[in-house]
């Protein structure tokens, strides 16, 4: 206790001197930069508030992902993409190596015939002999070398699909196969990254939206008909999803029973007519349970809201933080469940 409070002490005067909200994040980063001033964290922090002179909500953010948070889906596929080079790199190895040997045997078998049966007969020349008896095992050893490499370049081919479907993998809700949180939050980021060169991101100034989806009653409908329908609900909502999300978009599936429609390009008032048309999609719809005689009728609440991007007219300073987007689309989902459910409602 007394330790947490001297930190606390430490890390409060130096947060509030930043860009940066006081929120969970941002104190969990001063608080590592002031338990240990030996970290990488703090040394990047160091470096950051030298070039810049004070630490903004990206970078915070950025500073949390890179040094404190759980290993990440950037983390994860730059892992995999380096093992991907490398067993890359170690195949072509193995394909080169296949191709000299096949040379070097085809340059001993042209010597052997070049010789001659007299000049290569035992003991007409023991140098040659010698020469002959090396180049003999060289070959031999080169061909157990040619099969050893044919071996790992299968087994480099199976560890290559492996990497490429656990990439696949880490990335996608089983139940619905929609993509999952972590595939959102990574696609968040980079849509809405500052550096106008990152691929994926949208050009400069083209707005940015967001539909907060929520199943209404869906507590209910586990305690009344058992989580086997309820997993039916949820692969059925997935289904509209996936048909009304547009080229560019990314559904995901980012809470229990909470979707998340991204959707880069497209401006607030088509956004929320997707959103109504989303709603009215599921609530007309009906949902048979297995072994049943009715069909489930089943609603969904949205909440939308479009990035605030920098603009001085407006007394936007800065662009908004991922979080406080998320965020804000949220609690338009909550506002809309509060008024009633089945219904979209647009953040402020």
């Amino acid at each position: 206790m007394e330790r947490s409070t001297e930190l606390l002490r430490k890390a409060l005067p130096l947060m509030s001197r930043q860009a940066a909200a006081l929120h969970p994040v941002s104190y969990a980063v001063w608080y590592a930069y002031v338990a240990d001033v030996n970290s990488p964290l703090h040394k990047a922090l160091d470096a950051h508030l030298a070039e810049h002179g004070v630490l903004d909500e990206t970078a915070t953010e950025a500073l949390f992902r890179r040094h404190l948070a759980d290993p990440d889906a950037d983390t994860a596929t730059q892992v995999t993409d380096g093992v991907a080079r490398l067993l890359d790199g170690m195949q072509a190895s193995a394909a080169a190596a296949g191709d000299q040997t096949a040379r070097y045997g085809d340059t001993l078998q042209r010597l052997s015939a070049a010789l001659g049966p007299a000049d290569s007969a035992p003991g007409g020349s023991p140098p040659l002999d010698e020469a002959l008896a090396h180049t003999l095992q060289m070959q031999a050893a080169l061909a157990r070398l040619q099969k050893e490499l044919a071996e790992s370049q299968r087994e480099i081919d199976s560890l290559r699909d492996e990497v490429r479907r656990a990439r696949q993998e880490s990335l996608v809700d089983a139940l619905t196969t929609l993509a999952n949180r972590r595939a959102f939050d990574r696609r968040l980021v980079t849509c809405l990254a500052a550096d106008a060169a990152v691929i994926g991101r949208p050009p400069v100034g083209a707005p940015v939206c967001l539909l907060m989806i929520d199943i209404d009653h869906f507590k209910r409908v586990n305690d009344s008909y058992g989580h086997a329908f309820g997993d039916q609900v949820l692969r059925a909502v997935a289904q509209v999803l996936k048909a009304l999300t547009p080229e560019g978009g990314l559904a995901a599936r980012v809470g229990g029973e909470e979707f998340a429609l991204l959707l880069p390009g497209m401006p607030l008032a088509p956004a929320r007519a997707l959103a109504e048309k989303l709603r009215a999609t599921v609530a007309a719809s009906r949902i048979r349970r297995k072994g049943g005689d009715a069909d489930e009728h089943i609603t969904v609440s949205l909440g939308v809201a479009q990035f605030l991007q920098r603009n001085p007219a407006l007394g936007l300073s800065v662009d908004e933080a991922p979080a406080d987007f998320f965020d804000r689309a949220d609690r338009a989902l909550y506002a809309a469940k509060q008024a009633g459910r089945d219904r979209v409602v647009v953040a402020d």
